[in-house]
């Protein structure tokens, strides 16, 4: 897993595809939460934010009333996570445009799967046979096809629209898949990589 901080570029990424994903926002700040079974998964993005903000972050651990384990982050606010929060949150409510979108690097995109992308497999007479990745953004129809927009034309990936429920997702088939999957393999953290195994034999997970 090969993660590089060392510029703004890359540190803008990074923090781009947190706010795409997991991130909620904390009045000008952001927070990001997992549940207790992601703990590795959350310390990774606590090392990098520790990385890119030079301050510490520190984990909070509580228990739902239904005893599901949460853990929490917060990093520091500094002038770069500040102005992205205020790019991501138009009066408040999240809008994701081009111009945001344009400030992803394939870290960040790798970060805004792992949060919010799945893999299933389809199956015809009892055999697996096809691959269907899904990129649950939770959004409205035109600010997905912001997002398929920036793909095909900024990474050359096809993604297509789905309708879930009061919202759209975006969908992928096998051969797609498996390129956009080799594409963001190098930055999967271990504990999410059973979201860009391929093999058809690999039961599917999400």
């Amino acid at each position: 897993m090969d993660y590089n901080v060392s510029s703004k570029v890359e540190q803008r990424g990074i923090l781009v595809g947190m706010l795409l994903g997991a991130a909620a926002k904390s009045n000008i700040n952001f927070l990001i939460q997992h549940s207790g079974r992601q703990e590795e998964y959350i310390l990774f993005k606590k090392e990098l934010l520790e990385q890119i903000t030079r301050k510490p972050v520190s984990v909070g651990r509580w228990q739902t009333k239904k005893g599901y384990d949460l853990l929490r982050i917060e990093p520091k606010l500094v002038p770069l996570t500040r102005i992205l929060v205020k790019k991501l949150y138009k009066a408040g409510i999240k809008t994701i445009t081009r111009k945001f979108l344009n400030l992803l690097t394939p870290q960040g995109i790798a970060i805004w799967f792992m949060d919010d992308g799945s893999k299933s497999f389809k199956k015809r007479d009892g055999k697996v046979h096809a691959l269907n990745l899904c990129f649950n953004t939770n959004i409205p129809k035109p600010e997905n096809e912001i997002v398929v927009a920036y793909f095909q034309q900024v990474w050359g990936f096809k993604w297509g629209l789905s309708k879930a429920k009061d919202s759209y997702r975006l969908r992928m088939g096998t051969k797609e898949g498996r390129r956009f999957l080799t594409f963001i393999s190098p930055y999967i953290h271990e504990s999410m990589l059973y979201k860009v195994q391929t093999s058809l034999s690999t039961k599917a997970a999400t």
